[in-house]
């Protein structure tokens, strides 16, 4: 988890006592019941009448540790629900880069990265008119203009970029026949379902409420306003209450929803109650969206759940206190982080129990389509009740005791979530369940097989009977055995190669570099600044060897086969990076005067990078017209995981993963799909026809080989993507005369790029035709539906060329 500005650590938010508190469900047999809801006329397909859908940051269904079930696994009331109910892909992908921004908003959109806006990680760099870089979050509400974050001094640059954060492209706008305008806003995820005439929630998913309080709070309330009052008298530089107040919770509501409409609430700085909705303005939405409104913020949205009246319960489930406070799934007030007071629990460690009550409170309250995101268990969550957790490390090991404590209060959150919505009547007979996860990850530190192991040698963490997780042997990391590697690469680019050429850089696994001056890339000076790169060295303790730090390296004729390159020019990196997935650079000292590497023991799980443990994860479908396949895939055991000699090493192509392939572009189609709607755009995914349950004409042998054929074309992490970043490495790193094979494989990848977006456009086209018929006026008329057969002909043929 790289959260740019949400990595603050989460301290401790309270110091009451953990001991003997119960994992339990919070469920009471008096009070008052919860008002009934306001219900919109919500008018989905399929017999679909609730959609929820759980994104998980970095929990894995494939194990870290090959004797230590794995995260989902200790979730059995989570797995057993999707694979009993419906049908669990454990072959699905991410782009890249595989971070949790790019991550989910692939997810909600159905668009990679070089069409949503946002490709590089969790934040970025952006080219200023003199040359120089300012860094960028992309954790920003849907609307904003780029989220700058120089700080002062000297601050944001005059010349800085100002295009929208979330910049759209119609199409790969590196083979575009004319250049993309950096300067629309791509398509909300929530607009299919409101326009339908549903209340949409949203709980800490990326963007669709509002993600920080420096632009946010301006651009959605308003200045002046109440909150930016709020946010202007507070002296707090955190501003933690405002981030409590307005930041991580959302409902868009449809069109005249009393949700929305009659919310009130005391504002700052006034003394009666005024109506606390604001417009949800979408000025660049295919179609228009006017006369919508929305809810943002605990402070705003909580009321309209049940707070404010005390001990509040639905279905014998508490939702509020004897304070008149929202609580999560075990009975805890859901605190604003680090306050002692209601109100959001913040991004980085929101848990299970907290988004689960947020989700079923609102589908109680009469919005029945949430989104909610799940904070990992790899980190020290600092959860109330949890008491194998104190004392814990920042950063866990797989099979350690904390680790497998969180991994037993999600599960039981989770069989309390779905036991809740059971007595709701909120089903798989009539609600569209779907779950994700942003990315997988590398577990940088002792392994099996690895030259350090965790102790004892047989640890298995837990055993798992039925939806029963019990503690085993526990896994300990000794001292210097657990940890990323922390990398100071101006200082190795200065001590190794002599290089001290200037440039920002992207921290990551995968860092990016922006060389001042913005310079060509077969300039002399970025050529040679390639070659240095992919020289670099370190030690690794967990191999025991000396070895290479790159594994590939991508500069911008290879990033647009990667998806890597949106609309606005000034976020174009010079060259990207992919290391050994044990390492994390950042830039530093022009020396090594401090040692270059070392052990941070506060991260130990990376991702970003290009490796099968990262870049391969799973998705759960359950509901009206799913398929009851169950496991789709590999199980548990036989995924690609971090140990072994060659830990990060593996390809996603050359993992041996089974089932059916698909990526996270594919999810919102099919949401969409199996929910009886559609875009408005045509998305880079596709419908997933393996998991349907009724016949239609994406179930027909042909489409789902041209389907499976074009997620190999056109994935980041598929055949394509990861031949051409294998040979696009190989040519940075050349050094032959007159530079003939870095000039000669460059027009290779660009010939190829353009001769696959042209052939992803067509079969995109004819994929969607099949799926969703024609696009509705004003949407752009797709291109007209090829043969099945000749465009698969065509897929396999350019495979082969790559």
């Amino acid at each position: 988890m790289r959260f740019g500005w949400r990595i603050a650590a989460f301290a401790l938010l309270a110091t009451v006592s953990l001991v003997g508190a119960s994992y339990s469900a919070a469920r009471v047999s008096a009070g008052p019941p919860a008002p009934p809801g306001p219900r919109p006329a919500c008018h989905l397909g399929n017999g679909v009448q609730h959609v929820v859908i759980l994104t998980f940051d970095n929990v894995h269904f494939f194990r870290d540790n090959p004797n230590v079930p794995s995260d989902l696994e200790m979730m059995p009331n989570l797995l057993d629900f999707f694979e009993q109910n419906g049908t669990f892909l454990s072959n699905n992908h991410t782009p890249l880069i595989a971070h949790t921004a790019d991550d989910i908003l692939t997810t909600l959109t159905g668009l990679y990265g070089d069409r949503h806006g946002n490709p590089i990680a969790n934040s970025y760099q952006a080219y200023n008119q003199d040359g120089t870089t300012d860094p960028a979050s992309v954790f920003a509400y849907w609307t904003d203009p780029i989220f700058d974050t120089a700080k002062t001094p000297p601050g944001i640059n005059p010349g800085h970029d100002t295009n929208p954060a979330m910049v759209y492209s119609p199409e790969p706008p590196a083979t575009a026949a004319h250049p993309v305008a950096p300067n629309t806003i791509t398509p909300a995820p929530w607009v299919p379902f409101t326009r339908a005439g549903c209340n949409v929630g949203g709980v800490s998913t990326a963007n669709i409420e509002l993600e920080n309080t420096a632009v946010d709070i301006p651009k959605v309330f308003g200045n002046p306003s109440p909150e930016l009052s709020q946010l202007t008298a507070d002296p707090d530089s955190f501003k933690d209450q405002e981030t409590a107040d307005y930041v991580g919770v959302a409902v868009h509501c449809a069109k005249g929803s009393s949700f929305c409409a009659n919310a009130k609430g005391i504002k700052f700085g006034q003394s009666t109650p005024t109506s606390t909705e604001s417009p949800d303005l979408l000025p660049d939405e295919p179609g228009g969206y006017n006369g919508f409104d929305a809810l943002f913020g605990h402070r705003y949205v909580a009321p309209q759940l049940g707070a404010g009246t005390a001990n509040v319960v639905h279905n014998g489930y508490e939702v509020t206190n004897s304070a008149k406070n929202l609580v999560d799934l075990s009975g805890n007030q859901m605190n604003g982080a680090f306050l002692g007071t209601p109100g959001f629990p913040g991004f980085s460690s929101i848990n299970a129990s907290q988004t689960l009550a947020y989700m079923a409170d609102m589908q109680e309250s009469g919005v029945p389509v949430t989104y909610g995101y799940i904070s990992d268990i790899h980190g020290n969550e600092h959860i109330p009740g949890v008491t194998a957790c104190n004392g814990a490390p920042a950063a866990l090991g797989s099979g350690s005791a904390c680790y497998v404590a969180q991994a037993q209060y999600y599960n039981a959150a989770f069989g309390t979530f779905f036991q809740r919505l059971a007595a709701d009547g909120i089903t798989p007979a009539n609600t569209l369940f779907v779950l994700s996860s942003d990315e997988g990850d590398h577990e940088a530190g002792a392994n099996v097989g690895r030259a350090i192991q965790p102790t004892p040698a047989n640890c298995d963490g837990a055993t798992v009977s039925g939806t029963t997780v019990t503690p085993d042997v526990a896994c300990t990391y000794p001292a210097g055995s657990f940890g990323e590697l922390a990398g100071n690469v101006t200082g190795l680019l200065k001590t190794e190669t002599g290089n001290a050429t200037p440039f920002s850089l992207e921290t990551d696994t995968a860092p990016e570099f922006y060389l001042t001056g913005n310079p060509s890339p077969s300039s002399a000076t970025v050529r040679q600044f390639d070659r240095d790169v992919g020289s670099l060295t370190a030690t690794n303790p967990y191999t025991g060897q000396t070895q290479n730090l790159t594994n590939y390296l991508a500069d911008p004729a290879e990033m647009a086969i990667l998806h890597m390159i949106d609309a606005d020019p000034a976020r174009t990196p010079t060259l990207a990076m992919f290391a050994k997935p044990d390492y994390f650079l950042s830039p530093g000292a022009a020396n090594c005067n401090s040692p270059c590497v070392s052990q941070n023991t506060g991260f130990a799980w990376d991702h970003g990078d290009y490796a099968a443990e990262i870049d391969t994860n799973y998705l759960g479908l359950v509901g009206p017209d799913v398929k009851h396949l169950g496991l789709d895939g590999s199980g548990p055991p036989n995924g690609p995981n971090s140990a072994g000699p060659n830990s990060g090493q593996i390809t996603v192509p050359g993992s041996g993963t089974t089932g059916t392939w698909a990526d996270e572009t594919d999810i919102q189609p099919t949401l969409v799909y199996l929910a009886g709607l559609h875009d408005d755009y045509v998305p880079d995914g596709r419908v997933i026809g393996e998991v349907l349950g009724k016949p239609s004409p994406l179930t027909s042998p042909t489409l789902e080989q041209l389907g499976q054929c074009y997620k190999q074309l056109n994935s980041s992490v598929g055949e394509f993507g990861t031949d051409t970043l294998m040979a696009s490495t190989t040519a940075l790193e050349s050094s032959s005369p007159n530079d003939s094979i870095y000039t000669s494989t460059e027009t290779w990848l660009r010939n190829l790029d353009q001769q696959r977006d042209t052939l992803a456009g067509q079969i995109k086209d004819t994929l969607d035709n099949a799926e969703f018929g024609p696009l509705p006026p004003p949407g752009p008329p797709p291109g007209p539906p090829g043969d099945p057969k000749e465009l698969l002909g065509e897929c396999i043929s350019l495979l082969a060329q790559a």
